[in-house]
């Protein structure tokens, strides 16, 4: 396909003088609590790199959530990778340089999506598995939606590099995927649903799990680091990171997060690490909450 990208809105600062970060592209809608942790993150981790009242360019396609659940349920693939696809050549117009999706399930699908545009995507599970074995984590407690447990999208990504992957049983992924469609997509979420989970968890850690990956954007939600002696991978944090990474590549390495910036094999999320979401914007302001 053709090269989408117009760029013209922002050719002024593309300069070899003064290079710009790249622009970002964003799916999100996917759900909507999701999404205002992504831009949350994004831009508190661009305002650390760069300082000052910095924060980085994003286009933002919202989609609306409950026709996709529906689609992936069917198993629609080719309408799942229309309505992305379409979002994404939109990003491409609006000047966008790359696009991520704020979704892990949906990536099932991207072999289809990126069919549909010429625009790069920046994929979740890609950046997730490396980012694993980079920690050198052989094997991993997969918590997520059902088709994230159950496909083999991210199983694959896993497996080609030498990790095992342990997932909960069938009555637990069923109440993991009910949970996340009607409490953690709404934020409205119970006492009850964050035990379970809690539970779900520790049973893959009992079950040879080393790590866990919450390989659905809300799960953070319901599992939180400090609740576990065990590295638990965010594959939020890992995406973000990501976005941020390839966003100001161009400005060079010193603003970009490297290898000794990422979090190590034993990261809890706090004000020294990359990935806190507690990190203070200049000047400061209170964190807006997912939930």
């Amino acid at each position: 396909m053709p090269d989408e990208r117009d760029g013209s809105a922002d050719g002024e600062f593309r300069t070899e003088r003064s290079p710009a970060p790249l622009k970002i592209g964003l799916v999100g809608g996917l759900s909507f609590p999701s999404t205002v942790t992504y831009y949350d993150r994004i831009n508190r981790l661009v305002n650390r790199r760069l300082g000052k009242a910095h924060s980085p360019r994003i286009a933002l396609e919202s989609l609306d959530f409950q026709p996709m659940v529906e689609r992936i349920a069917a198993r629609d693939g080719e309408a799942v990778a229309a309505e992305i696809g379409a979002a994404a050549r939109r990003l491409a117009a609006s000047g966008a340089d790359f696009y991520a999706i704020a979704c892990n399930t949906v990536h099932e699908f991207a072999p289809l999506i990126e069919r549909h545009t010429a625009l790069p995507l920046l994929d979740i599970c890609v950046a997730t598995a490396e980012e694993t074995s980079r920690r050198g984590v052989s094997t991993v407690g997969l918590l997520g939606s059902a088709f994230s447990m159950e496909q083999a999208f991210y199983r694959d990504r896993f497996t080609a590099r030498g990790i095992k992957v342990v997932v909960p049983e069938a009555p637990d992924r069923a109440f993991m995927q009910d949970s996340i469609e009607r409490e953690l997509c709404t934020g409205d979420i119970s006492v009850a649903t964050r035990e379970r989970f809690a539970r779900i968890a520790r049973d893959a850690l009992a079950a040879g799990a080393e790590a866990l990956v919450l390989a659905c954007t809300e799960v953070p939600l319901v599992i939180r680091a400090e609740d576990f002696d065990c590295p638990v991978i965010d594959t939020v944090d890992v995406h973000t990171t990501a976005i941020v990474e390839r966003a100001l590549a161009p400005l060079g390495p010193d603003h970009r997060p490297g290898p000794d910036r990422r979090p190590g094999p034993d990261h809890r999320p706090g004000p020294d690490t990359l990935s806190a979401t507690d990190v203070p914007l200049v000047p400061q302001a209170p964190l807006a909450e997912a939930t």
